[in-house]
Parts: C-alpha cells; sequence; structure tokens
C-alpha cells in the first residue's frame, strides 16, 4: 500500500472558503474510492491560501476484485425443449465472457431466468485516481465562483498547477488544459520557483524550507504564540477573537507577527471604535491590559519572514492612524447632536423596497413593543422609547462606516445623550445573538426588543412578500432571525407568546397599508416550527417527542420545550397508558371529521368542545363520568399549562387513562343515531383538547 497526494495549486483563496474547501475535497475523493472498491487508511488535508492538499495513507494498488450476477434471457428461450443453448444464450454468454456451460438457471418472482457469473478484475489505482481526482475538483462549490481565460471551468479562483501522485508516479489527467504533474511551489515572494516532488513527506519537507507552513491547525498555534509573545512584551494581552484569527490564518502561508503602536491620545474614542477599526479594516489584534482596558498597541501578521519588519511595521502604523483619524472625525460630528436627531434620518434609508424605510420599521416596533412591554413585565415608556431609538444609529456616520457597531454605537450615542441607562443598553442588547452560539440578551427590555426586531423582519419578508429562505439560500438572514427569536422565548421565561407578537406586527404592517395572508402566515408557522424543531433536537429531544408537541400549527416555543423535556424524561411505564389512551381519542376523532360530524384540526379549548356537549344524550355511566371528570379537571390542566408546569398537566392527564379506557369499552361512539354520535364525538374533541395541551400523544413512539 503507498500513499495518494493531491495538491491544488491557485491564486489567493478567500480566507472564509479554506476549510469548506477542504472538507468538501476530503469527501468528494474519499466518497469516490469506497465508491470505486479501493481500500485506504488515513486521510488528512491542510489547506493555505495558495493551495489545498488532500494526503491519503496505505491506499490500496487496485480495485478489489468483484464477481458480479448478471441476468440475462428467461430460460424458456435461453434453452431448448432438449436443454440445449438456443443462440440467445449463446449470445449473452459471448457478450459477458463466459462460456455457455457456466450459465445458471435462477428462480424469480417473474419467472426462471439464465444468470452468468462475470469476474471482474480491480483496475490499478492510478488508473482510477485518474478519473476521480478532475471529478472531485470539479466537484467542489463556492459562494462565489468564477471562470478565467478561455476554460469552462467554474472554481473559486484560478487554479494555476496541480500535484498528483501515487506511490511517487505521477496520476495523469487534465483539468481544463492544466495537466497534473510533480511539481509544486512554495511563498509567493520568497520562494516562488517550483520544485519536483516524490511523496507527501518531501512535499512537506521542501515546503517548510521554502517558506509555506502548510498547516493551517499549526499555523493557528504559531500566530497566537507569536502574537501573546509581543503582547506580553508591550505589557498587556491579546484579546483574542477567535473568528479574527480564522481569518488571519488563512491569509497568509509564512506567518511572522509584528507590535505596531498608536497615539495613545486615540484612546478617548469608544473602544469598540478603536477594536472595530483594528479588525474589519487592517485584521490587526488588539492590546488590552490585565483589566482588559485598551493599549495603545496592535499586532499584525505579515506573510513573509521578518525582513525590513521595521518598515512593515511604520505602514501599519501610518494606515491605522489615518483609519483613527476619519473615526476620530466621524465620532465628533455624530456628537454634535443626539440619538433622537438621528431618527428622522432613517426615513432615507430603505428597509425592503416593498415593505418601506428603517423609519417605518421603528414605528412598528414602537407599537409593537409597547403593547408586548407588560408580558415582558419591562414599563411600556421604556419600551416604546428603546424601540424609537433602537435603529437610529444607523444614520450615523461612525456605523455608515463601520457597520459592525450598529447597536453598539447606539448604546453610546444614548448614554452621552442622557436616556436611561435600561435604554441604551436594550438598543445594544437588540441585535443578539449575532450569530450561532452568541449570547443572548441578559435584560429584559433588550429581550423584548431583539424577538420584536426579528419578528417585523419574518412578519414582512416571509409573511407579506412570501420569501422563504431555501436550503441552499438565505440572503435576507430570515433563517437566523427565526432561531434568534425562537432561542430567546424558549429559553427564557416571562416573554411575550410569539404569536400575540406576530399578530401584533401583523395589524402594524396593516395600519401601514401592508396586508400579511393567510398562506404567508402559514408560511412563517412552519419557519417558527423548523427552528423550534432543531433547538430541541439540539438539547438531545428525541425525535418523535419533537413532533407530538410541534403537532400544533402555531406552536409556542416555550410550552413546546417545556412538554419535550417532560415528554422525554418520563418512563415508559408511565408515558404509554396516557399515549395509548390519547391515541385512541384522536383515531376516532379524525373518523369524525372524515364524516365532517366534528372538525377538531383547528384546536379549541376544552371548555368550548364540552359546552356543546348534551348530558341528556349520554346512555351510559362511562360516558357521564368521562365528561364529569373534565369539567372538574380543566380548568387545573388548563392553569398549569399556562404556568408551563408541564410535570403537572401530565400528572393530571394521568387521571384520564383508566375512565377512556372504560368509555371506550362501553360505549359505541359512532352510533347509528346522528345525535347521540355527534354528542360523543363532541365529549371526545374535548378530552382531546386536554390531551393537546402537551401535545399529540399519537405521535410518540411507545
Amino acid at each position: 500500500m503507498a500513499d495518494l497526494l493531491l495538491e491544488i495549486g491557485t491564486e489567493e483563496l478567500p480566507a472564509s472558503v479554506v476549510e469548506s474547501a477542504l472538507e468538501q475535497l476530503q469527501a468528494a475523493v474519499t466518497q469516490r474510492l469506497q465508491d470505486a472498491r479501493i481500500a485506504f487508511g488515513q486521510v488528512e488535508t491542510f489547506g493555505t491560501p495558495r493551495r489545498l492538499i488532500l494526503v491519503i495513507h496505505d491506499v490500496a494498488e487496485s480495485q478489489t476484485d468483484v464477481v458480479r450476477e448478471v441476468r440475462g434471457p428467461a430460460a424458456n428461450v435461453a434453452f431448448d425443449a432438449q436443454g440445449n443453448p438456443t443462440p440467445a444464450a449463446q449470445g449473452f454468454a459471448r457478450k459477458q465472457g463466459v462460456d455457455v456451460k457456466e450459465l445458471e438457471i435462477v428462480h424469480t418472482p417473474q419467472g426462471d431466468y439464465v444468470m452468468a457469473k462475470v469476474f471482474e478484475r480491480g483496475k490499478p489505482t492510478l488508473e482510477v485516481a485518474a478519473g476521480i481526482f478532475p471529478e472531485a475538483i470539479r466537484s467542489l462549490t463556492f459562494p462565489k465562483m468564477m471562470r478565467w481565460g478561455n476554460g469552462n471551468l467554474r472554481f473559486c479562483r484560478p487554479i494555476r498547477w496541480l500535484l498528483a501522485l501515487y506511490d511517487g508516479e505521477v496520476v495523469p489527467f487534465e483539468l481544463d488544459g492544466i495537466r497534473s504533474g510533480n511539481r509544486s511551489r512554495g511563498h509567493r515572494f520568497l520562494a516562488p520557483e517550483e520544485f519536483e516532488v516524490g511523496s507527501p513527506a518531501e512535499l512537506f519537507r521542501q515546503l517548510d524550507e521554502r517558506y509555506v507552513l502548510y498547516d493551517h491547525r499549526r499555523r493557528r498555534e504559531v500566530i497566537r504564540e507569536q502574537a501573546n509573545r509581543l503582547a506580553e512584551q508591550a505589557g498587556g494581552r491579546i484579546l483574542w477573537d477567535d473568528a479574527l484569527l480564522d481569518e488571519v490564518t488563512h491569509l497568509v502561508e509564512y506567518p511572522t507577527a509584528l507590535l505596531g503602536r498608536f497615539d495613545p491620545t486615540f484612546l478617548s474614542l469608544p473602544e469598540p471604535v478603536l477594536i472595530t477599526a483594528m479588525k474589519k479594516h487592517q485584521r490587526f489584534f488588539a492590546v488590552v491590559d490585565a483589566q482588559g482596558k485598551l493599549l495603545p498597541y496592535f499586532v499584525a501578521v505579515r506573510n513573509g519572514n521578518d525582513y525590513r519588519l521595521d518598515v512593515v511595521r511604520e505602514g501599519n502604523e501610518r494606515v491605522l492612524t489615518a483609519r483613527f483619524n476619519d473615526a476620530h472625525f466621524f465620532y465628533e460630528r455624530d456628537r454634535q447632536q443626539p440619538l433622537e436627531a438621528f431618527v428622522g434620518e432613517l426615513r432615507r434609508i430603505v428597509f425592503q423596497e416593498k415593505l418601506g424605510t428603517m423609519a417605518d420599521k421603528t414605528a412598528r416596533l414602537t407599537v409593537v413593543a409597547r403593547q408586548m412591554a407588560e408580558w415582558a413585565g419591562v414599563d411600556p415608556s421604556l419600551a416604546e422609547r428603546a424601540a424609537t431609538l433602537c435603529k437610529a444609529d444607523l444614520a450615523t456616520e461612525v456605523v455608515m462606516e463601520l457597520p459592525a457597531l450598529q447597536g453598539v454605537m447606539g448604546r453610546e450615542y444614548a448614554l452621552l445623550s442622557g436616556e436611561n441607562e435600561a435604554v441604551a443598553r436594550a438598543i445594544a442588547e437588540h441585535y443578539m445573538p449575532r450569530f450561532a452560539g452568541d449570547a443572548l440578551p441578559e435584560s429584559a427590555l433588550g429581550r423584548l426588543l431583539a424577538v420584536c426586531d426579528r419578528v417585523d423582519t419574518l412578519v414582512g419578508y416571509v409573511g407579506a412578500l412570501q420569501i422563504v429562505p431555501t436550503g441552499s439560500g438565505d440572503p435576507f438572514g430570515l433563517r437566523r432571525a427565526a432561531q434568534g427569536a425562537v432561542q430567546i422565548l424558549a429559553t427564557v421565561e416571562g416573554m411575550p407568546c410569539l404569536w400575540a407578537v406576530v399578530d401584533a406586527s401583523v395589524r402594524a404592517y396593516a395600519q401601514q397599508g401592508v396586508t400579511v395572508s393567510e398562506d404567508g402566515l402559514r408560511l412563517l408557522a412552519q419557519i417558527f416550527s423548523q427552528r423550534i424543531e432543531a433547538l430541541l433536537e439540539e438539547e438531545g429531544i428525541r425525535y418523535d417527542v419533537v413532533q407530538a408537541v410541534l403537532a400544533e400549527e402555531r406552536a409556542e416555543p416555550f410550552a413546546a420545550r417545556a412538554n419535550a423535556r417532560v415528554l422525554n424524561t418520563l418512563p415508559m411505564e408511565r408515558l404509554t397508558p396516557v399515549a395509548l389512551a390519547a391515541t385512541r381519542v384522536r383515531n376516532i376523532l379524525k373518523a369524525g371529521e372524515a364524516v365532517k360530524l366534528v372538525p377538531t384540526a383547528a384546536w379549541q379549548s376544552p371548555s368550548e368542545w364540552l359546552s356543546q356537549v348534551d348530558v341528556s344524550l349520554f346512555r351510559y355511566d362511562e360516558e357521564r363520568a368521562l365528561y364529569e371528570l373534565a369539567l372538574q379537571y380543566r380548568q387545573q390542566i388548563a392553569d398549569a399549562a399556562a404556568a408551563f408546569q408541564s410535570e403537572e398537566v401530565f400528572a393530571l392527564l394521568e387521571r384520564f387513562t383508566e375512565p377512556v379506557n372504560r368509555f371506550f369499552d362501553a360505549v359505541l361512539v359512532m352510533a347509528p343515531e346522528e345525535a347521540m354520535r355527534r354528542n360523543r364525538l363532541l365529549l371526545l374533541a374535548g378530552i382531546d383538547a386536554l390531551y393537546r395541551y402537551i401535545g399529540d400523544f399519537s405521535r410518540l413512539v411507545v
């Protein structure tokens, strides 16, 4: 067994695509090797801005031999009455490369047929890999792809060389005019000459000699070690940002960190402004003291060695000074008026062409936040004020220059303008969570504003415009908006109901002349259910439990999560009897729906169903007993459900198991008399509504 090596040499790739490309390349090649019946061992990938490297160890010399069974013509066609092979059998045997005497007769449900066992010797790995490599490269996808020259190949950046070896021998193939070979290249500036390679070990040795730190994992640690050492020299520590570290790692092939300094007078600017300018514009790491206060230093990473590093440092310092001067100018301009003065400027910023401006969005948020304030336990006047100001910083010059500071500068300017501290905090927090894994808003006002903002976006895009994210694209961040709203509502008690916020948002849009259709609301319900489902599955909730608690179209995140956690942990000896009894009720109601006697698809409260029951039509003690039990516990169950006491709700539902089973044993629900049949179905609809406070038990696997 030997090693299989592929290196794709390119123009500099965007930092954001390197690791994804390596994952895709590994999956594409290894899957094709498996499909081709070629055994292999450990797989390694390495990436830099200019190369994607795949090494597969202990690859077999050839495909595994295989014996294929090929079915031929029917037996009565292949052999005559005396058992002699006909021309059909002889032609089939000749085509399969076997002697006609080796044909066998097999019995199938369709009749008897002849069958040939064909031995297929495996092809050499070198030959198979020559087909696999170009297919795998062509299969890679990127957010943005391009063509270059006169070729038709689409890739993230132009491919400049292809190194492909198996056991030291070139794997021969051509990709859009580029022939594979045994040559690679070093660092673009420090060692640009081509060099020959005979094995993965030799490639790695020569890359090390030619200023290419090919292992992106090691390169990341080298950057961290160098930066930490320089920060210590300045009397501080690096303010690490993992996303920035990943980006810098994939921007350089040979990292050399340097310590730079800026004028301490710039520290009078808000720290987020300085840190963001360093990160977004220059990819510099900020340096802070032991208390986390910003120091007038930064660490940059050069793609090269330490030659004339002092010149590089001076250049970086000059560029950063220019950035800080711009930020200082914008900041001082913004401070000349209070934050509230920028609210009127939101009329110039479009939210969405058909949904109006950011001023229109702010007006809707103000109405909805005030209506929902008491639900969230916050002062309605504070909610209205925070909603009024939460988007104002989008019109400030600092945020226009550095959009990542939206919310952050809103908080700064609100405090400078003398706004309530809770309002200022909510302005910053309402953008949280900004990404998967980000922290949630800590204040009740911030959480309320975050939910109202996301729901407003979703009601507009999905409900009114019926724009939905697809599996391959979500350009407006709708899935992320739904996830943020669901995460807050599902994990924080004392928040408004999701669909109360949605309904309030729909009314706010209507006041501005934007209509939300029923189809749009159904699409919205699907998106929210998908996000709740994803949240529950991440917490380890069983799939059938998830489906049970999300059976209602308008699922509520907090209630669904509370119910799911109880159902997921109940022992089967408690869960099964309740689930079976509830399923009996559900199944008979489906029959009632089929004949349109009691349509139960839309949820109604137990009292609404039970109020329609005519007790004078009862003929059995069992139906009266079930009815009286429902009357006795309906309010207690409803109160426990409203308080999200799912364990208490389930314990109360356990009391219905025996009465429900006795009812079905004694009572013919689908009685010949329509009035009696409908009356019994109404009773069961009330019982079903009690069960549905938890979920649809018929979806559980018990």
